[in-house]
């Protein structure tokens, strides 16, 4: 009985009660949109940095991590390609390995002087673990050892295209200056900026002779199975293969070693939970507001109901109800709403190009943002949404059992 009252209650005033459910709806709508975003946006700074700079497990001389930027020449990785054949052999998890030889160059153009990050790779090998071929903006991937691919941006910078001579200075193992001169004969176009901004790309055998390194790198990157974003098992994984190297050695994950663009990307997403937080309370208001102009409409009636004895508890109780429906169906709406934003926007993808121009985002990603599907998330958003709403009821149920049966029929 109290039920179907608070049923009769609920659409009695059908358009406050949308507006409420609607209200709600759009607070709902805005937690899941901002979490189908940022959920997007990591998937796709994740996929970036695993296809072009850093494979889910890397391997480095140990103490080398925090000094890793500087691109020291002292500690390297001796006979990698050998380390590289051996990781693959004995483990079952390591799909492919290959070695990476970073170092500092000077790039000199017709125009133009910049610092840059070279990097001598395996085109072979490298093409198990990383997407780079995949991004050949102009001309052709790394095959032969004379063969230089640069970044888009960087060719920018320099002013240079493809067919143009480029000096690369840098300083060798013995710290000899070595400047050559090379043919640009690929330009990569990522959407990872430090690669499009700063990178030059030799073959591993070319820099290990520039830095008179032979057979050296200065990491070796592990494509492994399984999910990248399941750090733990790569804990597990990336701890069992240190032990068995010995000292000397050390295995990161992609996230230690991007540890910093991803909590500031954390830092971004609270911000954007705590918008759509407002937009709830501000939503939960409404519906406070919507139950106590119902109470003060109803004082005569819920009067009568409790000289006919109804009790406190059942009046609080069938006010909660009321609150539960109309949470119930401002979830649910909700809910439908956000599942279409999120449709539209991981099927089809939101083009900021308009919005940016020729600006550079400073996280590996695109210009087409495009979302993540989280069930799980849209579910906890609707029983957010009907708990909350129903608990916020028992302000105005508070009120209205208040009411003493004398005062609300004399209000009649």
């Amino acid at each position: 009985m109290l039920f179907k009252l608070a049923i009769r209650n609920v659409f009695r005033h059908t358009r406050r009660t949308l507006i409420t459910a609607v209200a709600i709806g759009v607070g709902l709508m805005f937690m899941i949109m901002i979490d189908s975003m940022f959920g997007g946006m990591e998937n796709q700074t994740v996929r970036n940095i695993l296809e072009t700079d850093n494979s889910e497990l890397v391997v480095y001389p140990a103490g080398v991590f925090e000094d890793r930027f500087l691109f020291p020449l002292d500690t390297l990785i001796e006979d990698a390609s050998a380390m590289s054949a051996e990781l693959e052999q004995k483990y079952p998890d390591v799909i492919s390995a290959t070695p990476r030889l970073r170092f500092a160059v000077f790039a000199i153009g017709p125009e133009a002087e910049l610092f840059a990050l070279g990097m001598g790779i395996d085109p072979q090998k490298d093409a198990d673990v990383f997407q780079l071929q995949n991004y050949i903006d102009e001309g052709r991937f790394l095959a032969a050892d004379g063969d230089l691919v640069i970044g888009s941006g960087l060719a920018k910078e320099l002013n240079v295209g493809l067919g143009d001579p480029i000096l690369v200075q840098t300083r060798s193992r013995r710290g000899v200056m070595d400047v050559r001169e090379y043919e640009i004969t690929g330009i990569v176009n990522t959407s990872n900026p430090v690669i499009n901004r700063n990178a030059i790309f030799i073959s591993l055998a070319e820099a290990q002779v520039i830095l008179e390194a032979p057979g050296a790198a200065s990491e070796i990157n592990l494509h492994v199975k399984g999910k990248p974003k399941d750090t733990d098992r790569l804990n597990i994984l990336g701890s069992g293969i240190s032990e068995d190297l010995g000292a000397s050695y050390e295995t990161y994950t992609w996230r230690d070693l991007n540890a910093g663009m991803f909590e500031i990307a954390g830092q971004k997403q609270s911000v954007g939970f705590f918008i759509a937080f407002i937009v709830i309370v501000i939503a939960l208001v409404g519906i406070v507001n919507t139950m106590l102009l119902s109470i003060y409409e109803r004082i005569p009636e819920l009067g009568t109901m409790r000289a006919m004895g109804f009790s406190k508890g059942n009046i609080r109780w069938m006010m909660l109800m009321e609150g539960s429906v109309i949470g119930f169906f401002g979830g649910l709406f909700g809910v439908v709403l956000g599942l279409v934003v999120v449709i539209l926007f991981t099927e089809v993808g939101f083009d900021m190009t308009p919005l940016l121009g020729t600006y550079e985002m400073p996280y590996p990603m695109s210009f087409v943002m495009r979302g993540e599907y989280n069930f799980g998330y849209m579910a906890f958003v609707f029983f957010l949404g009907w708990i909350i709403s129903t608990v916020i009821t028992l302000i105005p149920a508070r009120k209205a059992t208040r009411i003493e049966p004398s005062e609300a029929l004399r209000s009649t």
